[in-house]
């Protein structure tokens, strides 16, 4: 920051009045004198040549549309003589087909029947026009008849061999060697009627073709004088592939020939011509009358010409005007003009005299008066001067306090950035840092004018370089990053990670940012993310083992139960009662062992099936449970006791197992109590969670041994007391555990036991 001192005596100075001096001279031309009818003549002139433009634009305008609609009238005119010329030639073409004489020689040829045709023909042909031919139904040339020879004694030039199209009767036209014709042809029916129930090919015998030049010099200048003088005629195919100015072969206009309208273009030779279209009845033809665009103006431009010589005697007429005008106003204000000098140059006693009762008159006035109130401003403003000064100088003291003040802040700050442990730096919009502290020597090795010098992106690792490349972006545009991770190059060639926290300035185009190196915690994230897989990998493995374990016991295990079952059947009258004891020992253990191992595939499947989330009413859950377990001791007398129970979300088929593994073992371990008490209750949504227990007054345990309750294979009674495999608690503490909830148990010895297990109020996040 860069902070000026203002000096007081300079400041004093500046509001003094300038020291007298000699009246100021300007030159000519800033005087109104010679400004003001200059200016009024330049305006009268800009007026009078925008009025005559405009006026030359609105003539040209309607010539244009004049000379359009002139074009439009010639040419739909030309197109329906030529439209009558062609129908009129197509009808002659028709009579001749229909006729007697063309359809006998069709019918039967013969000598005779070939000069009546030849006789009919005849009058069809043109002096000067290719012959007329007759062709059998397959476009076979049967007939030709010559025309009489031209006046000129010119012939027909050679054209290509004609080719039958039944699709049209009047063809485009075709060009040759610089020579423009057109094809016409006429159906020969089979009589006059032409049978048009009849198929095409029995409709007609044969056809009569007639070809025409419409090449023509003379025609052309014709056409030309009618149209007017400087018009283009021009006719050819719609398609714009053949056109003609009825002398020779010309380019298309450019324009849309499939359409009648006026239209404007530029030629080759860089003349605009204004033209019209029409399209030609009956034909695929078009024609276009076109005229030079400087013909039709050159009356605008006449036009203007004359107006420019009125405009200029006017302009010079109103320059008089002004002259004479402004010297009347300019003439007092260059008297107040000299006595405002003077003021300036310190002589306060000057005055005007202008004896008029306009506005100028008032101006001088009201300046004797400002003059004298000039001298009396004056005065007070040298008082002002002096109280300004003292308090400039007071000013000057407090801002040279403040800018220590802020030196010493701006000392701290520098401090804390180059002493702070975090990378900092300060980064432009041309994607390098500006400023760096030291830590990044430190953490990275690279210098600060190494930093710098550089682009921050040939330090980023180059698979992260898209990624900061965007988010310097956002940053860029306003936005703010936090906790942005990527790798920067170390001047010994490693990668450490920075974790970023940065905001932007947009007005200043600067980037604020801190990083500090996470390396460590990444690697330790990493290692632990390893070890989670492996420890993962090691449950699949043992879940693995286990299941494969339980189906390979199996096989034995049949074998036991069932060749002891067909001993004990084979010697049951031969063995003693102590022998089919033990033989009975071995079948119960056997099926002791069977379930053992049902229970354990079905713990092992329990940690892979997939939970299905939906809300769940445990009140019926219960009722489902208690029709279970109705046949399971039918001789006892139990008391239940149920409490009404929420709603919960969770696997229904899961929290179902939960319970009848509670109920089961309640009713279980109730077996000595008569009567046997079983109570079902929950809390309700306490804390974010629910918490359901089953309690009874069974035997109990010692709570000594709590923690081994819900373990695999973990009891705390003697099988030959209670019967069961030890695995059903274990199944209940996975299927809530998965669900997201927990569970304990509190009990007495021979005093009951309590089982508690809880549920998210919400459902858990994940299938743990």
């Amino acid at each position: 920051m860069n902070v000026e001192l203002l000096d007081p005596a300079r400041a004093v100075a500046e509001e003094r009045p300038p020291p007298q001096s000699e009246r100021i001279s300007l030159p000519a031309w800033h005087s109104l004198r010679l400004r003001l009818p200059v200016i009024m003549s330049a305006l009268i002139t800009i007026v009078l040549a925008t009025f005559l433009w405009v006026a030359y634009r609105q003539v040209e305008s309607a010539l244009l549309q004049a000379g359009g609609a002139r074009a439009q009238g010639a040419a739909d005119q030309l197109a329906n003589l030529l439209a009558q010329s062609t129908q009129q030639r197509l009808g002659d073409l028709e009579r001749a087909a229909r006729s007697s004489a063309v359809r006998d020689f069709l019918q039967q040829p013969s000598d005779s029947a070939s000069a009546a045709a030849r006789q009919r023909l005849l009058a069809l042909a043109t002096p000067g026009q290719p012959a007329v031919e007759l062709w059998d139904p397959a476009g076979q040339r049967l007939l030709t008849v010559e025309g009489p020879p031209a006046a000129n004694g010119a012939t027909p030039p050679e054209l290509p061999a004609a080719r039958l199209r039944s699709d049209a009767a009047v063809n485009a036209f075709q060009a040759s060697h610089g020579v423009v014709f057109w094809d016409a042809v006429a159906e020969v029916p089979v009589d006059a009627a032409g049978q048009p129930d009849a198929s095409p090919s029995a409709r007609r015998l044969g056809y009569v073709f007639s070809r025409r030049l419409s090449s023509s010099a003379s025609g052309s200048e014709v056409i030309s004088r009618l149209v007017g003088a400087g018009a283009v005629v021009a006719i050819g195919n719609q398609s714009g592939d053949v056109w003609t100015n009825l002398s020779k072969v010309i380019p298309a206009p450019p324009i849309d020939l499939h359409r009648t309208s006026v239209a404007e273009y530029r030629a080759i030779d860089g003349q605009r011509r204004l033209g019209a279209s029409s399209l030609i009845r009956g034909t695929p033809w078009a024609i276009w009358i076109e005229f030079p665009l400087n013909l039709i103006v050159a009356p605008a431009r006449t036009f203007l010409a004359r107006m420019l010589i009125f405009g200029l005697c006017f302009v010079v007429a109103s320059a008089v005007l002004a002259r004479t005008l402004s010297a009347r106003i300019t003439t007092p204000l260059h008297e107040l003009t000299d006595a405002a000098e003077a003021i300036a140059a310190g002589k306060q006693a000057e005055r005007v005299e202008i004896a008029r009762r306009d506005e100028i008159g008032r101006l001088g006035t009201a300046f004797n008066t400002m003059a004298t109130r000039v001298h009396v401003v004056q005065r007070e403003l040298e008082e002002r001067v002096q109280q300004r000064t003292a308090r400039l100088a007071e000013a000057a003291a407090q801002l040279e306090q403040r800018i220590g003040e802020i030196n010493e802040t701006r000392e701290e700050l520098d401090r804390f950035f180059s002493l702070s442990l975090d990378l900092m730096g300060i980064a432009g919009a041309d994607g390098r840092f500006r400023r760096v502290n030291r830590a990044w020597e430190r953490t990275l090795g690279w210098t600060p004018a190494e930093l710098t010098s550089t682009p921050f992106l040939e330090f980023v690792h180059p698979d992260e370089r898209a990624a900061t490349a965007s988010e310097t972006a956002k940053l860029a545009a306003g936005g703010m990053t936090v906790s942005f991770e990527n790798r920067y190059r170390a001047k010994d060639g490693t990668y450490r990670w920075l974790s970023w926290s940065a905001v932007a300035a947009p007005e200043r185009g600067l980037i604020y940012a801190a990083a500090r190196d996470v390396t460590e915690q990444k690697r330790a994230a990493v290692e632990l993310e390893q070890r989670a897989a492996e420890l993962a990998a090691a449950n699949q493995e043992l879940e693995a083992f286990s299941y494969s374990v339980s189906h390979d016991l199996r096989a034995p295990l049949r074998h036991v139960t069932g060749f002891a079952s067909l001993l004990q059947q084979s010697t049951r009258e031969r063995l003693k009662d102590p022998e089919t004891r033990h033989l009975q020992t071995i079948v119960d253990a056997a099926g002791r062992m069977g379930r053992l191992i049902d229970d354990l595939l079905a713990f092992s499947r329990m940690g892979r099936s997939a939970l299905r989330w939906q809300r769940v009413s445990l009140d019926a859950l219960v009722r489902d449970a208690l029709q279970e377990l109705q046949g399971t001791a039918p001789d006892r007398a139990i008391v239940w006791n149920i409490h009404p129970l929420p709603d919960v979300v969770g696997d229904p088929a899961m929290l179902r197992l939960v319970l009848v593994n509670l109920l089961s073992n309640a009713v279980k371990y109730t077996a000595g109590r008569a009567p046997a008490e079983i109570e079902v209750g929950a809390n309700g949504h306490v804390a974010g969670e629910t918490v359901v227990h089953v309690r009874d007054n069974g035997a109990g345990f010692d709570m000594e041994y709590a923690h081994k309750l819900f373990g695999v294979f973990q009891r705390l009674h003697s099988s030959d007391d209670f019967e069961g495999t030890g695995i059903g608690l274990a199944n209940v503490r996975r299927i809530v555990q998965r669900h997201g909830g927990r569970v304990w148990a509190e009990g007495v010895v021979d005093g009951g036991a309590t089982f508690f297990f809880s549920l998210p109020t919400g459902g858990a996040t994940r299938d743990r």
